[in-house]
């Protein structure tokens, strides 16, 4: 696919006329309009209120339920609710699917049907090289072997089996995904990155996705708000971050591809099966994954010999 196609455009007012490299100048360089980033801001911030409070909604109803172990993090409370297991399953899906579905409410507030339609159209964007999927699917994997090599040269942890079959849970990918990436990829990503560009607008959407995953500790049924400071979490939110870098990266050099945001999503959850990481040597993870980011970053960065003129 040519990424140069005038249809791809995500920047209202501007062609794709063009080559790839232009194409991708435009999509990432901050809105010259001030009026316009504030705008940005507002959305982001509405997004993600109500991204919470989709998830938070639906998932209150199951860790406060005699379901609460369905979800990571929750723990039994007294007096649970009785919780037919479908509704259980419905609502961790809903919730899962919270920034996806406040991406579109917050679009048809603004835009109406028109912008709804704009925004689901990313979905379409799936004619890309046949690279980009093997690098957003493998990729994760190829990197967490790296990070398993470098653990064991420096003494420590390996697992008992350096790979292992993909779990039957994994069909879930085929679904899941979709709704986290039309919300962190397709909406986010977008609006932030016209008002501080696309590396900060990355760092930004990382930290959101990385709180918005320890959402159960916000809720009677998880732990303590100091985990928010604690060691584990701030590791994880590097990890985290490090990965929405290199997804903004993919999304954008493929012209606003979702289907290859969904293979990046697939690619860290198949990876993750794919390389038996058990222990998870998360400092080696966070280090590996961080040095690919800065790589594709500065693949990224447009050079004055090829970018467009404004």
């Amino acid at each position: 696919m040519d990424v140069g196609n005038t249809e791809l455009s995500p920047v209202k007012g501007h062609s794709n006329k063009g080559s790839p490299c232009c194409v991708f100048f435009e999509m990432t360089r901050p809105s010259d309009h001030p009026d316009e980033r504030k705008l940005a801001a507002k959305r982001t911030v509405g997004f993600t209120a109500l991204t919470f409070l989709i998830t938070l909604g639906t998932g209150l109803l199951v860790v406060l339920s005699d379901r609460a172990h369905l979800v990571n993090g929750a723990r039994p409370v007294q007096h649970p609710l009785s919780l037919p297991m479908p509704i259980a399953v419905a609502l961790i899906v809903l919730g899962g699917w919270g920034p996806g579905l406040a991406a579109i409410c917050v679009t048809a507030w603004e835009s109406g049907y028109r912008g709804v339609r704009e925004l689901l159209r990313q979905f379409r964007r799936w004619r890309v090289q046949p690279i980009w999927y093997v690098t957003a699917l493998l990729g994760p994997a190829l990197l967490g072997l790296i990070a398993l090599a470098l653990s064991a040269l420096t003494g420590g942890p390996t697992p008992a089996h350096w790979f292992s079959i993909p779990r039957a849970r994994l069909l879930g990918l085929a679904f899941g995904p979709w709704g986290e990436e039309l919300g962190w990829r397709g909406f986010a990503q977008p609006q932030l990155q016209r008002g501080i560009g696309a590396f900060w607008a990355s760092l930004v959407v990382g930290t959101i996705w990385a709180v918005w995953h320890y959402w159960p500790v916000l809720t009677p049924a998880g732990g303590h708000l100091s985990e928010f400071v604690s060691s584990g979490f701030l590791t994880w939110w590097a990890y985290e971050v490090a990965n929405s870098v290199m997804m903004a990266s993919l999304y954008n050099r493929t012209g606003g591809s979702l289907p290859i945001a969904w293979a990046g999503h697939a690619g860290l959850s198949l990876g993750q099966n794919l390389v038996n990481i058990h222990p998870i040597p998360f400092g080696w993870f966070v280090t590996t994954f961080w040095a690919a980011a800065a790589l594709m970053t500065l693949a990224s960065c447009p050079r004055p010999n090829t970018m467009c003129e404004r």
